[in-house]
């Protein structure tokens, strides 16, 4: 008895495979803001809305496929209202305590081109839609107004800033939002990319008391990253990157992804030996195993190359394992490299055969893991209080 409406990243790349479920009638593409608003309104004054920009509809039997809209003034969204859900949906865990967070945009889209990410194919379609670039960011005065808002309403102790490359601006850009932010300091979560990285920002991100960031490596083989990934960046700016954070009171954490299209067992190496450059202080305890996303050139890529049936779904659900099968390694040595990733990190080489064993899903590599977990946690993990004294 009701419409259903569905939208984000999955229906904006897959929206005729959605369309054709029995229990869909609605797919917006792309942003939302303004084209739901204008359903709404078209419903209620009995209006027709099978020509709003951004909708697939299905009605009476046809389809009705509509381009993009121009992107939104994201300076003029409305601020979230986080009232709307559970009072104890904003609280998250973070390096051994339960905080108070909340997300913040400041701003959307992002200016790379990483293969694996789906965020550059809106940057595509939005140009070739509706001639404009997606990428844009928020003004320092709106980003103060959303701050005032937020603290004076729900008083958050973490910020996580729901940003693909946060440190994706200018110096002048980063100077204007440091003098902004150093009178709220309020203790924050971002995700950026080597190539970012300066040692004046590495200090400013200090001085705003920044608690933890993600630095994306996704691969250590620097020809793999290049021809596959589209991440021209060197082994050199991006070692150099880490060590300038590393005497930083902030956490800094290295991101790997393992799994990729016609990978060896030897490339995964690679990055494991890569991270293991890395100055010994780095959170670099594991890594991802890739996800083939709709709108990500690495899916098409997979799918070109027979490792994936082109009507699969990557969802959260299977993201837990490989889901390319390729003639390089199975699934299951990617799901057994994955387990133990941290362990080759860490431990000596003179370790490594012990945690080869591991990798095994047996009672033998069960027994090994559960052995090599609790040294593990003895020598390499900060404690809750070592976290939080860094942190302090």
């Amino acid at each position: 008895n009701y419409k259903t409406l569905f939208g984000g990243v999955f229906a904006t790349f897959a929206s005729e495979k959605i369309i054709k479920n029995e229990h869909v009638d609605y797919i917006c593409r792309g942003e939302g803001e303004d084209a739901v608003i204008e359903m709404c309104r078209k419903l209620c004054g009995g209006e027709r809305i099978d020509n709003i920009k951004n909708f697939t509809i299905k009605s009476n039997g046809s389809i009705f496929r509509n381009g993009l809209r121009p992107a939104v003034d994201i300076n003029s969204v409305p601020i979230p209202n986080w009232d709307l859900f559970d009072k104890g949906s904003i609280y998250r865990p973070m390096q051994g305590k339960i905080w108070r967070a909340l997300g913040l945009e400041t701003q959307r889209g992002c200016p790379y081109t990483c293969t694996f990410c789906n965020s550059p194919s809106n940057n595509v379609i939005y140009k070739k839609e509706a001639n404009r670039i997606f990428h844009r960011r928020k003004s320092i005065k709106r980003l103060k107004e959303e701050l005032d808002f937020l603290v004076k309403k729900y008083n958050p102790d973490l910020i996580y800033f729901v940003v693909d490359t946060f440190l994706a601006m200018s110096n002048k850009e980063f100077e204007e939002f440091k003098e902004m932010y150093m009178d709220y300091k309020i203790p924050f979560w971002m995700n950026t990319r080597a190539e970012t990285i300066t040692e004046s920002r590495a200090s400013g991100l200090e001085e705003m008391n920044m608690l933890r960031m993600n630095i994306g490596i996704e691969h250590g083989n620097f020809e793999y990253r290049k021809k596959y990934l589209k991440r021209n960046v060197s082994d050199e700016v991006q070692i150099r990157a880490f060590e300038m954070v590393a005497d930083k009171k902030y956490t800094s954490c290295a991101n790997s992804i393992i799994g990729m299209p016609d990978e060896t067992r030897d490339l995964i190496f690679d990055t494991i030996k890569f991270v293991r450059k890395l100055p010994k202080n780095i959170d670099a305890t594991g890594a991802f195993i890739f996800a083939p996303y709709h709108g990500t050139p690495l899916r098409d890529l997979a799918i070109q190359k027979g490792y994936l049936n082109e009507n699969e779904i990557a969802s959260i659900s299977n993201t837990s394992h490989s889901m390319l099968r390729m003639p390089t390694i199975s699934q299951q040595e990617i799901s057994g490299i994955a387990r133990v990733f941290s362990f080759y990190v860490k431990f000596p080489e003179s370790r490594w055969n012990d945690i080869k064993i591991a990798e095994q899903f047996n009672n033998e590599g069960d027994a090994m893991l559960k052995k090599l977990g609790e040294e593990f946690d003895q020598k390499y993990r900060l404690s809750k209080a070592t976290a939080l004294d860094l942190h302090d």
